[in-house]
């Protein structure tokens, strides 16, 4: 589930790079087989999938920010609305958390295959070597059982963009607005919040654990709660689609970037701790 994907500061920044990554390698013996990516042609279905409980559990900020612009989409976009569920999403998301730390866990044991007197944790934070630890002591029917739960999840899905063709299931990017530093020592020597690790990836880790595409976008800035930075922060919303529908979802990110530079108060803003590196670039140039 480690995968890369393109961060970029707009749409179409995000497509050329998904080209560039997406193009199969020529020197590949099955790769090579594989044609590359399309930008959708012509009239894509607009259908966005919510299952409201689970919409509902983010904080009230995210929230409104992320049901403004859906509002805007159905009422001036051509968008529609229809209500889903999902099984299973608590119990999924531990799935997901085991399945990723022993995937992590792999690869840092992995990391050292000659040296035998220096343990694989070595160069992790304290907290984290807590944490890795601990997930370690997974046993290998523990984790049958998550992959068990993931391919049910993935069946459902598979249910729900069958039911739905082209369908877009829509959620908050993270159902808080900022996580708030409890501790200057922590800036010093690290901190490890499982529950605040959890409840941040609520909704994003669906696509992660069963292979979904996915983009996110800003649709508009809240206040920070206490002690989570200054300046306002940016609220995400997350589209996530049917397996190799990557060309789609950029075409509902081109949407999403309407919304927030044309419609959103004030339009798109610039973080004030902002670093232009092009201009540090030419400068040092």
């Amino acid at each position: 589930m480690c995968v890369s994907g393109p961060l970029a500061a707009s749409v179409a920044d995000l497509e050329l790079a998904y080209r560039v990554m997406a193009k199969p390698d020529p020197s590949h013996p099955v790769g090579s087989l594989f044609s590359p990516p399309k930008p959708v042609t012509g009239e894509r279905p607009k259908v966005i999938g919510i299952y409201e409980s689970w919409f509902d559990r983010a904080e009230p900020q995210a929230q409104k920010r992320c049901r403004e612009a859906l509002d805007h989409m159905v009422t001036n976009m051509g968008y529609t609305i229809v209500p889903i569920e999902i099984p299973y999403l608590p119990e999924g998301q531990l799935a997901h958390a085991m399945t990723t730390m022993a995937e992590m866990i792999t690869n840092l044991k992995q990391a050292f295959p000659e040296h035998p007197k220096r343990h694989w944790h070595a160069d992790l934070t304290k907290p984290v070597t807590v944490m890795t630890s601990i997930c370690s002591q997974a046993s290998a029917v523990d984790y049958i059982m998550a992959q068990q739960m993931r391919s049910l999840l993935m069946s459902h899905l598979a249910f729900l963009y069958k039911k739905y063709p082209g369908i877009v299931i829509v959620t908050p990017t993270s159902p808080i607005p900022g996580w708030r530093i409890e501790k200057e020592a922590d800036l010093v020597y690290g901190v490890m919040d499982g529950d605040m690790s959890i409840r941040n990836m609520e909704y994003i880790y669906l696509a992660n654990f069963t292979g979904c595409p996915a983009i996110t976008c800003p649709v508009g800035y809240v206040e920070p709660a206490a002690g989570a930075g200054k300046g306002e922060l940016p609220i995400g919303l997350m589209a996530m689609g049917e397996w190799g529908s990557e060309d789609a979802l950029i075409e509902w990110g081109r949407d999403t970037e309407n919304y927030l530079t044309e419609v959103y108060p004030g339009g798109r803003r610039r973080p004030d701790n902002w670093e232009d590196v092009i201009r540090n670039a030419k400068t040092a140039a």
